[in-house]
């Protein structure tokens, strides 16, 4: 087995401050290259020769990516979204994607429901922006007083593990929490202490709306411009899930028309890792002359207790399956 083993090629894209664990899980199954340390001789070898490709979310694996890698078996990815891999490509060469979509390891991990209150408090009491004025030299807190979140009610779309948590940190806030889950039950809402309403009755009724529904065929275009036009104006949308969900440009127009208050995201369309995507997306021309857009670049899991185990969790799956494709 050791010998079969070392003759494997991981090959990791992103490998600044790795995940110590993974990186020698995946040693431990072979030889481990690293990207950016390689000129680009070395990388055309080492995509002709990889059996196992690990990214995050900076490169996106498209077609012509796997059509260099003519050896390549699994890829492995510590996110839950795979928007950055072409899965019809790989799913064609029979390539094994490894995700932490659906993987128990997520219910120990708080980063992107932690995020989605800190986006909620930045954009409501409008924290970035006051920052940006003391850093010009003003002191002036009436130019940005904001809202409370206490007595306000939290809309949460779609009541899955995120959902479940964002509905009790809004609750120790002292907000009134629903939510609209066509596959979560009433009882199991209201033993959360969250009352279950329609996706409609959700939007018309809330102070804030958080989406964190998982990216599918149909979940694809699920908020649409009808549902952000039926928002109070003082309200505020969040999206810390994937940018897909809601229809193309409802967002941008719902502010300029100023049918909400404001939104704050960590995800856009066509996410690349260089920012390439943000000349081509108008909220980002927005949100550089107003104050009532707050974009992140896709933070949710971006902390270091999260990156480690996630990582960690997929080197140890990478590895029992790299052992079951070497015993066929």
């Amino acid at each position: 087995m050791e010998a079969t083993a070392k003759s494997l090629t991981i090959l990791i894209l992103e490998p600044d401050d790795y995940a110590p664990d993974a990186l020698a899980a995946y040693r431990a199954l072979g030889r481990v290259l690293l990207w950016p340390e390689m000129n680009a001789g070395q990388r055309n070898r080492a995509l002709a020769g990889a059996d196992i490709l690990v990214v995050r979310l900076v490169y996106r694996i498209t077609n012509p990516w796997l059509s260099r890698m003519p050896n390549l078996k699994i890829i492995a990815t510590p996110t839950t979204g795979l928007t950055h891999i072409d899965t019809d490509a790989a799913k064609k060469r029979g390539i094994k994607i490894i995700s932490l979509g659906g993987s128990a390891v997520l219910g120990r991990i708080p980063s992107t429901a932690e995020e989605t209150m800190g986006l909620l408090l930045g954009l409501v009491r409008k924290i970035p922006w006051a920052f940006e004025d003391v850093k010009r030299g003003r002191w002036n807190r009436d130019e940005w007083k904001g809202r409370q979140l206490y007595g306000k009610t939290v809309g949460i779309l779609g009541f899955g593990r995120l959902g479940r948590m964002v509905a009790r940190y809004g609750r120790a806030f002292g907000m009134r929490v629903i939510a609209a889950d066509p596959y979560v039950s009433k009882s199991a809402m209201a033993r959360r202490g969250v009352a279950k309403v329609s996706m409609e009755a959700l939007f018309k009724n809330v102070d804030i709306v958080s989406i964190h529904v998982s990216l599918g065929d149909d979940t694809r275009d699920l908020v649409r411009k009808k549902h952000i036009r039926m928002m109070k104006p003082t309200a505020y949308l969040i999206n810390t899930a994937r940018a897909e969900i809601i229809e193309r440009h409802a967002l941008i127009e719902a502010l300029r028309e100023e049918w909400i208050a404001g939104a704050a995201i960590d995800v856009m369309r066509d996410e690349d890792g260089m920012g390439r995507h943000l000349k081509r997306d108008p909220l980002w021309g927005y949100a550089k002359t107003h104050h009532n857009l707050l974009i992140v670049p896709h933070l949710g899991g971006a902390t270091t207790e999260a990156m480690r185990e996630t990582e960690a969790w997929i080197a140890a799956r990478v590895v029992r399956e790299a052992r079951h494709l070497i015993q066929q």
